[in-house]
């Protein structure tokens, strides 16, 4: 995500102001925080040397305001550092205005980890903007937040009330993923009642996720296969047959299910 996002031109860029809190002090004094390119170049320089040095002097200069494009590199090299010492700056953008830089931040939390930037991204799961909202979601799994399980339930409900599109929203999928990721086994099965409401093309890459932890049940998984194949379309037989093969050679009475499930299912000009 971050590469696609720094390619976008730097004419779209305006002045980020200071944020309040930035430390001058830690910002070399020939960085010369007013020249963009001369700031992008320095961060650049200071990403290959000491990565704790690095993370604190990038941190500080975004903390003292540079242009977006260059917050956007200066992010992106402290996902790369993934310090701590890059915290206070990546919790700060988490809430800045523009919600490209949030979704740098994001990613930035991701690497860096820690309680206090899973619960910053936590609040970003209600974030005004779709893509920051489905970026927050999947991240919370990928930080194994646990304890957002809630959050991530309730975003679920409240998505699945206001969407009318067909093929579902990425906040669904981002939800859904860190649920399967995150849930206990009574948290998956409740997730499974979800597809119903929620088409099966947001919730593939969560039952996959849920069918390879080897710490669930069998019979959970033996319904997932279930609830996927009562619905007898074609989608529903593709993925159970993906699961046949990415699973081939385990000796799991939910594969013979599914290879079962999925023989059973016709499909109009394709055959069974």
């Amino acid at each position: 995500m971050a590469t696609a996002l720094l390619a976008m031109s730097s004419s779209s860029w305006a002045q980020v102001a200071p944020v309040a809190g930035g430390d001058d002090a830690s910002v070399p004094a020939w960085w010369n925080l007013n020249d963009s390119d001369a700031v992008l170049e320095r961060m650049q320089q200071a990403a290959m040397g000491n990565p704790q040095s690095a993370a604190r002097t990038i941190s500080a200069a975004l903390l003292h305001g540079v242009e977006p494009r260059v917050a956007a590199y200066g992010l992106h090299a402290l996902a790369g550092l993934a310090r701590p010492e890059g915290s206070l700056a990546v919790q700060r953008f988490l809430e800045h205005r523009r919600p490209t830089l949030r979704r740098h931040a994001i990613a930035a939390a991701v690497a860096i980890g820690g309680s206090p930037l899973a619960r910053a991204v936590e609040a970003r799961v209600g974030d005004p903007d779709p893509t920051v909202r489905a970026d927050a979601a999947m991240a919370l799994g990928d930080m194994n937040e646990r304890a957002s399980l809630t959050t991530l339930f309730t975003a679920l409900d409240r998505e699945l009330g206001a969407s009318l599109r067909p093929e579902g929203t990425p906040l669904i999928r981002g939800c859904t993923h860190s649920i399967a990721r995150l849930g206990s086994a009574d948290d998956v099965e409740r997730l499974v009642g979800y597809l119903r409401r929620a088409p099966l093309a947001s919730m593939t890459e969560a039952f996959e996720i849920a069918l390879s932890r080897d710490n669930l049940p069998e019979s959970l998984k033996a319904r997932i296969v279930n609830t996927v194949g009562s619905l007898a379309t074609g989608e529903a037989r593709t993925f159970l047959l993906g699961a046949v093969e990415r699973y081939r050679g385990r000796p799991a009475p939910w594969l013979d299910l599914a290879r079962t499930s999925a023989q059973r299912i016709q499909v109009p000009g394709g055959g069974t």
